[in-house]
């Protein structure tokens, strides 16, 4: 059981272990972000409201449906006011927050409106978000980090594309017996291996589209981590 607050936020939960679990998730998270920006919570604000200040508030949480691994969905909320009379500037970014599966934390960002659509529907917050970054659903897919595998029933149509192995992101390697494309990649019976050794291998029999998960727009104030 959860009770929200007036912006749809989590303010308490039945399970005393969530917040705890959020919180070192986070602090993780702070250790695991690029030069590009940092997540440094707190405030430093007048008795005016002047200033700046970086807070977070929980959104969702739940359990990988493949791992079976602890995720939250949180807003990190930026606020500055440059003076005295000057209207506060307030910022939100949304963010899915995990582990690896080699143990490192993880932020990707995702869409606001997939995360209030999936309030106002009574959802599951965090699998809702894992549909909305993959385009489908989420339970049926074979994931490699930002990346997966969605089975299909049929061959699909399109160009045949000659070779045996591309590199897709920069970091994932996909080996297939045969690969089509039209606007969209598919592979038949792929392999798919993570260059830097963050996920395991993962492969399927039969024909498969190949899906780079979306991430949504973020502020510079708290960077994502990159697969």
């Amino acid at each position: 059981m959860i009770k929200r607050g007036y912006y749809d936020e989590i303010t308490w939960t039945d399970d005393p272990t969530i917040f705890p679990k959020v919180t070192a998730l986070i602090n993780e998270v702070r250790n695991n972000v690029d030069e590009h920006g940092g997540w440094d919570f707190g405030a430093d604000v007048d008795h005016v409201g002047r200033g700046t200040a970086l807070n977070w508030d929980l959104y969702g949480f739940g359990n990988d449906v493949h791992t079976g691994q602890f995720l939250a969905v949180i807003q990190v909320r930026h606020y500055y006011k440059r003076s005295r009379r000057a209207w506060p500037n307030v910022r939100k970014s949304y963010f899915l927050i995990g582990k690896n599966e080699d143990g490192t934390a993880f932020a990707h960002p995702v869409s606001a409106q997939a995360v209030h659509y999936a309030i106002r529907n009574c959802l599951d917050v965090v699998k809702h978000v894992q549909d909305w970054i993959f385009g489908g659903d989420y339970a049926a897919m074979k994931r490699q980090g930002d990346l997966a595998l969605i089975p299909l029933k049929r061959a699909p149509k399109g160009e045949k594309v000659e070779t045996e192995a591309m590199i897709l992101e920069n970091s994932h390697r996909i080996e297939a017996d045969e690969f089509r494309i039209n606007g969209v990649l598919y592979a038949k019976n792929p392999r798919m291996t993570h260059l830097p050794g963050t996920h395991p291998p993962i492969q399927h029999t039969g024909w498969c589209k190949v899906i780079v998960g979306r991430r949504g727009r973020f502020w510079n104030f708290a960077s994502p981590t990159f697969d």
